[in-house]
């Protein structure tokens, strides 16, 4: 039994249609499952004690809460459901989980119980999200997770490190951790960095690993700056980000390294929402020349009174977001504006 659909809405705060359905144990254990390793986005396996009593509840027969699947770049031209769904089917190795993660595993232990035997024909009610960016899919994520609390900044940060956003075609090489640990490749930016990036951009806030703040709450703070931008009206994607540092380094080594450093990186990418189209419009030697200004303006500080990687993420912050209006000021200038932001 492929997947039957029921119905389908829009969600207006995402702009992504949303759809229920239903299939059968069956068909989710063999196509939904081997979506959990797709990407490394999902939390991972929960102690199966804490599954327990669902695990006896399948096993009896219950109906289990719906399951989550979303889609990321999946056109929808024709809203016929027969159409829609027939789509759906054939590139269900391309959804990944949202929700229910947990579940399946369980039906899972469930199915594979040697004691018993479950009706393989059983419900499976899912509801699927066709969105048209990552970005958006991620804020539905941090509003569904469970539904009941926000999710870890952590978890945000697995979801970039699954290499949701491809590089592949990029001249910015990007280096793991794990990699890392086996060969260092010379002139990568640090994976990490990208991840804290990300976070920056979504949240518009350059604090984002305040080590002050007890982590939960941090990841708390994180949550509710991306709830609170209006992600519909985003009109400029992370992805468009990463291709406007692309060429801005790919032949400026000095920038390159300007980026490197992951204070200039959080604080760039923090505030490029608001002036995207003025830098977007930019050649790269005439960026080149307004970060220098930017940099001899900071050399005015003095560094033994302030806290240097906290105070660069700031003014340059407010550099990059007030870029229109500061553009043509001078060093000098530059840090009188500067230094009454600190």
């Amino acid at each position: 039994m492929a997947i039957k659909l029921f119905t389908i809405d829009q969600d207006e705060v995402i702009n992504s249609e949303f759809i229920t359905g239903k299939t059968n144990y069956d068909y989710a254990l063999k196509h939904f499952l081997p979506l959990i390793d797709r990407l490394e986005i999902q939390r991972k396996g929960q102690d199966p004690k804490f599954y327990g009593r669902l695990e006896s509840d399948i096993l009896k027969g219950c109906i289990m809460p719906p399951i989550t699947l979303a889609f990321v770049g999946l056109k929808v031209i024709d809203k016929n459901l027969s159409i829609i769904q027939e789509l759906i089917n054939s590139e269900i190795e391309n959804a990944f989980i949202l929700d229910g993660l947990q579940r399946l595993r369980t039906l899972q232990r469930a199915a594979n119980n040697k004691e018993y035997t479950i009706d393989m024909n059983r419900p499976v009610f899912v509801n699927i999200l066709l969105c048209d960016s990552m970005d958006k899919l991620l804020y539905r994520m941090i509003t569904l997770n469970n539904g009941q609390k926000p999710m870890t900044a952590r978890h945000q940060i697995e979801i970039i490190a699954s290499n949701v956003y491809d590089f592949s075609n990029s001249t910015i090489t990007i280096q793991t951790e794990k990699h890392k640990s086996k060969k260092v490749i010379p002139g990568a930016f640090k994976q990490a960095d990208f991840i804290k990036a990300y976070l920056a951009f979504l949240s518009k806030s350059i604090n984002i690993d305040n080590a002050k703040i007890i982590e939960g709450k941090m990841d708390e703070l994180i949550a509710d700056k991306i709830l609170d931008t209006n992600i519909k009206e985003q009109a400029v994607e992370f992805t468009q980000v990463i291709d406007l540092i692309d060429r801005f380094t790919i032949t400026n080594p000095y920038i390159k390294k300007w980026f490197q450093n992951v204070n200039n990186l959080i604080g760039f990418s923090s505030a490029i929402s608001n002036s995207f189209q003025s830098i977007f419009k930019l050649e790269g030697i005439e960026f080149d020349q307004h970060i220098r200004i930017f940099e001899k303006a900071f050399e005015y500080f003095d560094v033994s009174k302030i806290r240097v990687g906290d105070i660069r993420r700031k003014t340059l912050s407010y550099f990059i977001r007030n870029f229109e209006e500061l553009r043509d000021l001078d060093d000098i200038n530059l840090v009188d504006v500067l230094s009454q932001e600190i």
